[in-house]
C-alpha cells in the first residue's frame, strides 16, 4: 500500500508547498485556508457546491467582513492603538491618522447612522465619495451592517450617474461637496443634482460630508459656490444626532450568508462600457486573506501607500487585505499626473511614513527614466531605506521599468496582473531565495489558479509561444459571482473557450513555468499575415528620449490589412514639419531594430496628452474604433470626450 500526502498549510509561507497542496487537494487546501484567517459566525456545510461558472464557497457559512477586517485587530491589546490608516493630501498639505481603535469607533458610529436611516442588509449603498477618510469609514460601515456598497470614481458625468443611479437603485447615497484632484478642487454635487432630478429611480435619502478644508484664493470662493443638493443629511450631523439622542455606536454586527454581496464595483472601461462585479463576502475575504497572507502575515508591521483611487479594485484590496492582517494602509488624495507629483509627493510620503510597499503607475517610472535616469535625484532627497517593493500593473509592463525600479531605485520589482472580474492577482510576484522571476513576466501561477496558453482554437500551446491565457474553471474564492443585473455579460467570459475563464490577454509561459502577459488579444494587429503586438510597438517607441507617453493602434486600410499608427506624448515641442519628420524616421528606425520593418508606424500624431480611463489606463480599443468607424459612439463611461475628438481632427490633418 502507498502512504497517502498530508499537505498541511504552510507557515510561514511556502509557494511550493501551498502549491501542490491546491493542485492535488483543492477543497481541503481551501477549508484549512477559510478555518484559519476568517472568523465563522456559523462555519459552512461545505466548501464548494453549486457548478464550475457559478461556484458557491462555504455554503451555509454565516461571517461578517467588517468584523473580520476592523474588531479582531480594535480588540487586539497589540494592535488597538498602532496605526490603521493614515491619509495624505499634499495639496492640501494635510495628514489625518487613525489608529486601528479610532477606525473602528468611527465605523461603529456611522454604522448606527446608517442603521438609523433604515439602512439594512438587503439594501445597496452607493458611495460617491474622493479619497477622504469617509470613504473607507463609509465602506467598512456598509459592510458592517451587511449592507452591499458600489464605490463610484470621481469626475462622473450625470449620464453615466444616471446609468449607475438606476442600475443600483441605492436606498442610500453618500457623497462629499468637494474633492482634490491634479492640483484642482474637483465638485461633486452639481452632476448628482442633475442625475438624481433626471433619473427614474429615487434613493431614500442622501448624505453629503461638506468639507471645511483651508484653501486660499480663488479655490475658497469655488467651495462657496459649489450647490448643496436637496434635502441632503449632513455626515456631521447625523454624528451628532446619536450622542444627542444618547445613542451609542454600533457595536454589533450583522452575520450574513457568504454568498451575500459585500460590494459591486464597476470595470475601468478601457475595452468599453464598463461592467458592474458583484463580489460576495465569504469567498471574498478567503480570497484577500489568503492572497495578502504570503506576503504579510510573515513579517511584523509593513505599511502600504497606494495613490488609487477609492473606486479602483486595488484600494479596496488594499483596504480590507492589509487591515485584515493588522497592518497600515496609507491613502492618498491629489492623483499623480503632474511632475511634482511623480518625482516629489509620492516619494516625501514613503519617506515620511518608513513606507514598505508602494504601487506605483508605468507612467510614474517612464517618467522617471527620462527626467532622472539613474534616480540620483530622489536619492538625494529622500531616505527610501524602508521601502521593499514596488508594485505595477494595470497595464502591460516593459522590461525598463522593472529594471530602472530594481537598478537604480534598489528595490523589488513585482509585477501584477489581475482584474477587477478576478478579485486579485492570478500570480505569485514576489522574489524570494527560491524564485527570482524574470521582468518579462508576472510570475508563477497563484496556488489553486490553473492557467494556460490556448491557441485560437483552444489548443494548449508550447514554452514561450504567444496565445491568449485562459484559467480553468472553477475560479479560486474572490472571482465575481456575476456582473450586476446583466448576466448574459458576464457568461461571455467562459464562451471562447468552454470549461475556462477568458480574460482577453495575450500571454506566454518560459520553459521554468512563469507567465508573462504580452497585450489585450485585440491589442494585435495582422500586417502581412504576420501577427504584431500594439503594445511591443509601444514599448520600442518609448525607446526615443524625446517621448513621454504614447499609443499605437491599427487603422483599417482599404486595401484589407491594419497599419499601425502611433499617437505621441513630447517632452518638448516640435517645431516644424522637417523635426517632425525625423522624429518619425528615428522611431522606425528603433522598430525596425526591435521588431521589422512591418511594424513602422505610417503616421505619427503628436498630441497633448492621451486619453486615460478613470483608473489611469489607455482605451486603446475605443480610440480605435473612435477613428476607424465613421458611426463609432463613445461610451458613456468615457472621461475627456473633447480629448478624443481632437485626436481625431489631428489624425485627419496628418497625412
Amino acid at each position: 500500500m502507498f502512504q497517502k500526502e498530508i499537505f498541511n498549510l504552510s507557515d510561514p509561507f511556502n509557494y511550493d508547498n501551498d502549491y501542490n497542496y491546491a493542485k492535488l487537494k483543492p477543497m481541503e487546501f481551501w477549508d484549512e485556508v477559510a478555518k484559519k484567517y476568517v472568523h465563522w459566525n456559523k462555519i459552512y456545510d461545505k466548501v464548494y457546491s453549486g457548478n464550475e461558472m457559478y461556484p458557491d464557497w462555504f455554503t451555509g457559512g454565516k461571517l461578517n467582513t467588517c468584523y473580520n477586517v476592523l474588531d479582531i485587530q480594535a480588540k487586539n491589546p497589540l494592535k488597538r492603538d498602532q496605526n490603521a490608516l493614515i491619509y495624505e493630501c499634499p495639496y492640501l498639505k494635510k495628514t489625518i491618522i487613525l489608529t486601528y481603535y479610532q477606525l473602528y469607533e468611527k465605523v461603529c458610529e456611522f454604522s448606527r447612522v446608517l442603521l438609523n436611516l433604515n439602512i439594512c442588509k438587503d439594501d445597496n449603498v452607493l458611495i460617491y465619495m474622493p479619497n477622504i477618510i469617509e470613504s473607507p469609514i463609509a465602506m467598512l460601515s456598509c459592510a458592517r451592517i451587511g449592507a452591499t456598497h458600489c464605490v463610484l470614481f470621481d469626475g462622473y458625468s450625470v449620464k453615466s450617474l444616471i446609468d449607475r443611479i438606476e442600475t443600483i437603485t441605492p436606498k442610500l447615497i453618500i457623497t462629499s461637496n468637494y474633492g482634490i484632484l491634479n492640483d484642482e478642487i474637483i465638485e461633486f454635487t452639481p452632476n448628482l443634482i442633475k442625475a438624481i432630478e433626471l433619473s427614474k429611480y429615487k434613493p431614500n435619502s442622501v448624505i453629503t460630508l461638506f468639507r471645511k478644508d483651508s484653501i486660499k484664493g480663488s479655490g475658497s470662493k469655488i467651495i462657496e459656490n459649489i450647490p448643496t443638493i436637496p434635502n441632503t443629511l449632513n455626515w456631521e450631523e447625523e454624528i451628532n444626532k446619536i450622542k444627542e439622542n444618547k445613542q451609542t455606536p454600533y457595536y454589533e454586527y450583522v452575520s450574513v450568508e457568504s454568498s451575500h454581496p459585500l460590494y459591486i464595483l464597476y470595470t475601468s472601461g478601457t475595452t468599453g462600457n464598463s461592467k458592474a462585479v458583484v463580489r460576495s463576502n465569504g469567498s471574498h475575504m478567503v480570497g484577500i486573506k489568503y492572497q495578502n497572507s504570503s506576503l504579510l502575515s510573515n513579517y511584523q508591521t509593513q505599511t502600504t501607500f497606494s495613490h488609487t483611487s477609492i473606486g479602483w479594485l486595488s484600494f479596496h484590496n488594499f483596504l480590507y487585505g492589509i487591515l485584515s492582517f493588522g497592518h497600515i494602509f496609507v491613502m492618498f488624495e491629489g492623483g499623480v499626473v503632474k511632475p511634482k507629483h511623480m518625482t516629489e509627493d509620492i516619494w516625501e510620503i514613503i519617506e515620511k511614513h518608513k513606507v514598505n510597499y508602494t504601487l506605483a503607475l508605468a507612467k510614474t517610472i517612464r517618467y522617471l527614466i527620462k527626467s532622472d535616469k539613474d534616480a540620483r535625484i530622489i536619492h538625494s532627497k529622500y531616505n527610501l531605506s524602508n521601502l521593499k517593493a514596488i508594485w505595477t500593473g494595470g497595464e502591460v509592463i516593459e522590461e525598463s521599468i522593472s529594471d530602472y525600479i530594481i537598478n537604480f531605485l534598489k528595490v523589488q520589482s513585482l509585477r501584477a496582473y489581475g482584474q477587477t472580474e478576478t478579485g486579485f492577482v492570478f500570480f505569485y510576484c514576489y522574489n524570494n531565495d527560491n524564485y527570482n522571476i524574470p521582468h518579462n513576466t508576472s510570475g508563477l501561477p497563484l496556488p489553486s489558479s490553473k492557467p494556460s496558453i490556448l491557441s485560437e482554437n483552444g489548443l494548449e500551446l508550447g514554452v514561450n509561444e504567444i496565445g491568449e491565457i485562459a484559467f480553468k474553471l472553477p475560479l479560486a474564492p474572490g472571482f465575481t459571482t456575476t456582473f450586476y443585473k446583466n448576466e448574459e455579460k458576464f457568461k461571455e467570459l467562459f464562451k471562447k473557450f468552454p470549461g475556462y475563464y477568458n480574460p482577453g490577454d495575450l500571454g506566454f509561459k518560459d520553459k521554468n513555468g512563469f507567465y508573462g502577459i504580452v497585450s489585450r488579444a485585440d491589442d494585435q494587429i495582422k500586417i502581412g499575415g504576420n501577427k504584431i503586438q500594439l503594445n511591443a510597438i509601444e514599448t520600442s517607441i518609448l525607446k526615443h528620449p524625446l517621448i513621454l507617453e504614447c499609443c499605437s493602434i491599427g487603422i483599417y486600410n482599404p486595401d484589407c490589412y491594419n497599419v499601425p499608427i502611433g499617437l505621441l506624448v513630447l517632452k518638448q515641442e516640435i517645431k516644424n514639419n522637417n523635426d517632425l519628420l525625423k522624429l518619425k524616421t528615428e522611431i522606425n528606425s528603433i522598430i525596425s531594430k526591435d521588431i521589422d520593418s512591418l511594424a513602422h508606424l505610417r503616421k505619427t500624431i503628436i498630441v497633448p496628452q492621451l486619453p486615460k480611463t478613470k483608473s489611469g489606463k489607455i482605451p486603446r480599443q475605443i480610440i480605435s474604433k473612435f477613428l476607424n468607424e465613421t458611426n463609432y459612439q463613445l461610451p458613456d463611461n468615457v472621461c475627456d470626450v473633447e480629448m478624443f475628438y481632437e485626436i481625431k481632427n489631428l489624425y485627419i490633418k496628418v497625412q
